[in-house]
């Protein structure tokens, strides 16, 4: 529950960002919808910070050898500070490229501008607060990482209406309140991580085992080709919302929000499937493994269930709280059925990812990543151009997550259930 809860309180900012700025103005909840769809489309790239680190301090080799654990927390905190930094370079100076690569249009440059300058010379501390709450997480320490994000998300909600609304500072506000967050989620986080008798100031300096680099960086190499792939789906479903206009790429905008609320309760059941999985996985117990993923996966059915019945009967309320735009709500009243749906077969899907995280089936993920991206989103989402509706978009974001959903479920079954 801890690990459930803690995840809900990461999407809550940016969806509070979502709806303040909706209600600030259409054109500025569209440069937010742009902005938003190039930082996730880095930051996720690289969520190998977040699996591969919590998977290389929960596996039981990790427990029983002090130095081989500071060793790995060494190596995720290295690369958390240099990824960060060069995104930072890499986003920051051609950010217009950018801009008009994600589809934006001059009117919304400022705006726009105003969000992400701010945002990419914090991005070192976005990464490097996912990656210390991930090596928490790791260590089972799920009612710390609670607390910390319920007093960032906190901070982060109430400085981003402070910034936008008393202060009027425009987008900047809400990029000011983030980056506070980030900063404060990591010095806590660090405090805590090196309070611990196994870690101490010694990781600063502890040597990496043989052989450390070569298998993080095979685990993220993999992890990379598969998050990479699943950011330029949604990046190029931005994308091709703009081609539809403002109300359109605005309505795509709070529809992310919408749809991917459930994936972040579903986080803390597959958090839990990557620590328990790792933790009896590669202790060889088999049964403990199969009985604690069915157990998750009956809990994230009954998620995905609730999220079905909540959107098909409370559609207008929670549009209202994101927009009261009549052009942007007709947008999202046409993809409303679809959303609603596929609750069931996305929160499955997304089990599924923490589970084989656990296992270590890194390689499996980046895979059918590829496949579902090529044969599956892609042609469908192109029929929006064709035939220029939200709709064909959200149907190859749907149907993909039922390709992951279903290979997810022929791994895990290979894997743990033939070896009973």
């Amino acid at each position: 529950m801890p690990s459930v809860v803690s995840s809900v309180f990461e999407p809550l900012a940016s969806i509070v960002d979502t709806a303040l700025v909706g209600h600030l103005n259409t054109k500025s909840l569209a440069a937010l919808a742009i902005a938003v769809a190039i930082f996730n489309a880095i930051t996720w790239m690289f969520n190998f910070l977040v699996h591969a680190s919590t998977q290389a301090v929960a596996d039981y080799q990790a427990a029983t050898n002090s130095e081989l654990l500071r060793g790995r927390i060494r190596i995720a905190l290295s690369l958390a500070l240099i990824i960060g930094v060069l995104c930072s370079l890499f986003l920051g100076f051609p950010r217009h490229f950018w801009f008009e690569l994600a589809g934006g249009k001059e009117p919304l440059w400022a705006q726009f501008n105003d969000y992400f300058v701010p945002r990419v010379w914090g991005h070192t501390f976005t990464l490097l607060s996912v990656t210390i709450l991930s090596l928490l997480r790791g260590f089972g320490r799920l009612n710390l990482v609670l607390s910390m994000m319920a007093l960032s998300t906190g901070l982060n909600i109430a400085l981003s209406w402070l910034f936008l609304y008393p202060m009027a500072m425009g987008l900047k506000g809400a990029a000011f309140g983030t980056i506070a967050a980030h900063i404060i989620t990591f010095s806590i986080g660090l405090f805590f991580l090196l309070r611990d008798e196994r870690v101490g100031l010694r990781v600063l300096k502890a040597p990496i085992p043989q052989g450390q680099w070569l298998k993080f960086g095979k685990n993220s190499f993999d992890l990379f080709g598969r998050s990479f792939t699943l950011t330029m789906c949604f990046f190029f479903s931005t994308r091709l919302a703009s081609r539809l206009g403002v109300n359109a790429l605005g309505a795509h905008q709070v529809l992310l929000q919408i749809w991917l609320l459930a994936s972040f309760f579903l986080d803390g059941l597959a958090i839990s499937g990557n620590i328990l999985g790792a933790r009896f996985y590669f202790a060889k117990q088999y049964k403990r493994t199969a009985v604690v993923f069915w157990q998750l996966l009956k809990l994230g059915g009954a998620i995905g269930l609730i999220f079905t019945f909540f959107y098909l009967f409370a559609w207008p309320q929670i549009l209202s709280l994101f927009t009261n735009d009549p052009a942007v709500i007709k947008e999202m009243d046409k993809v409303k059925l679809l959303i609603v749906a596929s609750q069931f077969i996305s929160s499955v899907a997304f089990v599924y990812d923490g589970l084989l995280f656990g296992l270590g089936g890194f390689a499996h993920l980046r895979k059918h990543m590829i496949i579902g991206a090529i044969l599956i989103f892609s042609p469908l989402a192109l029929m929006s151009l064709r035939s220029p509706e939200l709709w064909w978009i959200w149907c190859a974001l749907v149907t993909l997550n039922l390709y992951r959903a279903f290979t997810g479920y022929y791994f895990v079954k290979k894997e743990v259930y033939h070896r009973l």
